[in-house]
């Protein structure tokens, strides 16, 4: 009688926190189906009991937040005039300076600032004439910047391309003449009228300095 009345109690234990355990179990899930369901039908809309619909989320807000603080590239880089030019700058260098004018041109490359820039070593191609080479880069950039070094004034195809600069824009602001490692007392006779970029004091305001002038050319 004893173990009858002892079996009837456990049962009634069994069946009643055994009820509520299978209730909590199923309405967590129930919950978040029917939130998950009306968040899905609708693109804009996520559920907040589902770990991957709010990580998605935020991964959505802070790509939003990326894109809006971008700057966008100034407008006047893809004017009519320019596009049909294929460079931005043509960087004049002397052979040994190869180091200072890829400096130069890394930073005027730069996606926040998007100039196209002629290199010889990097953009002219196999089999070309030097001559024929130099004068066509010329021709096909907007600006030029000459990087007057000593070693520029010694080597005979620098001047030639400095001719050919100044022969396609006299007198213009698209002729950027940058000093390094020599004072400006030792410029040619045929650039001491125009205005120079020092790069002697300080190399990266003197690359900004090149940087608007391009910009600021029409």
């Amino acid at each position: 009688m004893e173990e009858s009345r002892v079996s009837s109690i456990m049962g009634w234990f069994r069946r009643r926190f055994g009820n509520q355990r299978n209730e909590l179990d199923q309405s967590e899930p129930h919950t978040c189906s029917q939130k998950c369901s009306s968040g899905h039908s609708d693109s804009t809309s996520s559920c907040s009991m589902c770990p991957s619909s709010s990580s998605s989320s935020s991964k959505s807000t802070s790509s939003v937040k990326l894109s809006a603080s971008e700057k966008p590239l100034p407008s006047v880089l893809f004017s009519s005039f320019r596009s049909a030019r294929r460079y931005d700058l043509c960087v004049c260098h002397a052979e040994k300076d190869i180091d200072l004018a890829q400096d130069l041109a890394s930073f005027l490359e730069e996606s926040s600032k998007g100039l196209r820039c002629y290199l010889q070593e990097r953009d002219c191609p196999p089999g070309g004439a030097v001559s024929s080479e130099l004068l066509q880069a010329v021709r096909d950039s907007h600006c030029w910047v000459l990087l007057l070094t000593p070693d520029f004034l010694k080597d005979d195809w620098c001047l030639y391309q400095m001719h050919q600069v100044l022969s396609e824009g006299p007198m213009s602001q698209r002729i950027i003449p940058a000093i390094i490692n020599m004072p400006r007392s030792e410029l040619p006779l045929e650039l001491r009228f125009v205005f120079t970029v020092d790069l002697n004091m300080n190399k990266a305001f003197g690359y900004t300095q090149v940087y608007m002038t391009v910009i600021n050319c029409e």
